[in-house]
């Protein structure tokens, strides 16, 4: 096997503030110098997205971009892609390209097949084959997935959950494709987080009263409509609860509206991008994930980590992380009222809180480390690039 270091290209849609940004910045600043060049490939933002491109190329990070790659589906804009695409690849001259989300997905894998790049991964975040699409197009984007899935030699599913959607219940390809490997962060910053007040006394919140965060983009998948209809549900029961929904999107103006109908102007704060993302989690007292479809909320991880208790959707990868009354609150999908009654019983009981945001942190300790998805992704890695390098020579 050569000696050199093996030349890693991590292709991504879009280089914002979200999880899959979060774990390709993770990939490319931790995986061993000594062994691995990585390079950052994202496309153009959406209006309302918040970019971390500078923020990572601050870390050091070799990050470039693709701005004709973006999310929605344009025939030219895709075709310039792949060239774009496939331009920097004879160039860089990658041994492993791996592709995160759906278009960096098809652009990354066509443009490197294209290219000759003798080892191809691709890493699912999330899917929409259900609860967002009509049975046609769901069907569609299905069949679509298993003509890329012939290009790539590996398959990453983030969670066991995810594995199952994809392997057996889509069987987007077959199962000896597919390996699973977990997410990781940085988990020192929200472990080491102080409770306080200075985010209710920012908004004039009451300390006793209950704040519920949100945190990510205002898309049709996160569906934030559901929990200002918690907020009313429990509104109605008498409870003071407030709800601070930090991020931005297209579906900002439907979260307003709705807020003005349902009479709940001083109960709603909309602060936009929040960089701060500490001092949001010392301040909340409960994180509601109300997501349509998902694949492994890094913001779940972040506020268990942080102590904070969590109220989500059964959604994706979520089962996964939280058990019903152990270590959150796993609610079904669209069911407001559910997830109103919960909450309510959680803060009732003081005392169920704290045990559960004690076993919550232990779980994403034991299981959610960057070092730990380092570890797996270097021995993937190190195993594909030795396979394909043993056949060279024989």
């Amino acid at each position: 096997m050569k000696s050199r270091r093996i030349k890693i290209l991590l292709v991504q849609s879009r280089i914002c503030v979200g999880g899959p940004a979060v774990h390709t910045e993770m990939i490319a600043r931790y995986l061993p110098k000594e062994r691995y060049q990585v390079t950052l490939v994202g496309g153009g933002l959406k209006k309302g997205e918040m970019s971390k491109f500078d923020d990572i190329r601050e870390k050091g990070v070799d990050i470039r971009i693709i701005g004709d790659m973006k999310r929605n589906i344009s025939v030219f804009g895709d075709l310039v892609s792949v060239y774009k695409t496939w331009q920097l690849i004879k160039q860089i001259k990658p041994d492993i390209v791996d592709t995160h989300t759906a278009k960096a997905g098809a652009v990354g894998r066509i443009a490197a097949r294209l290219a000759g790049v003798p080892i191809v991964i691709h890493t699912f975040h999330g899917h929409v084959f259900e609860e967002f699409f009509s049975n046609l197009k769901s069907w569609l984007f299905v069949y679509i997935e298993k003509m890329f899935a012939l290009l790539a030699n590996r398959i990453i599913a983030i969670s066991p959950m995810q594995f199952y959607d994809l392997a057996k219940k889509y069987k987007i390809a077959p199962v000896k494709k597919f390996v699973i490997v977990k997410l990781g962060l940085e988990l020192d910053r929200f472990l080491n987080i102080e409770k306080n007040n200075r985010l209710k006394e920012t908004l004039g919140i009451p300390a006793q009263d209950i704040l519920i965060g949100v945190i990510g983009r205002m898309v049709p998948t996160k569906n934030h409509l559901m929990v200002i209809r918690v907020l009313k549900n429990l509104h109605d029961a008498g409870f003071k609860a407030h709800l601070y929904i930090a991020g931005d999107g297209e579906e900002r103006y439907k979260l307003e509206k709705l807020r003005d109908e349902l009479n709940l102007q001083p109960w709603i704060h909309f602060p936009g991008w929040v960089v701060d993302i500490e001092h949001i989690y010392a301040g909340i007292d409960l994180l509601a994930q109300t997501s349509t479809t998902e694949g492994t909320p890094f913001t779940v991880i972040e506020a268990m980590a942080a102590g904070v208790p969590v109220a989500a959707t059964n959604v994706g990868g979520v089962a996964d992380m939280l058990l019903d009354d152990e270590n959150g609150l796993l609610c079904r999908s669209r069911d407001d009222r559910e997830m109103a009654e919960k909450i309510k019983s959680l803060f009732k009981q003081p005392e169920q809180i704290n045990k559960m945001t004690q076993r919550a942190r232990k779980f994403v300790i034991d299981n959610y480390s960057y070092k730990r998805l380092i570890s797996d992704l270097d021995q993937l890695y190190t195993r594909l690039f030795s396979q394909y390098y043993q056949q060279e020579r024989c």
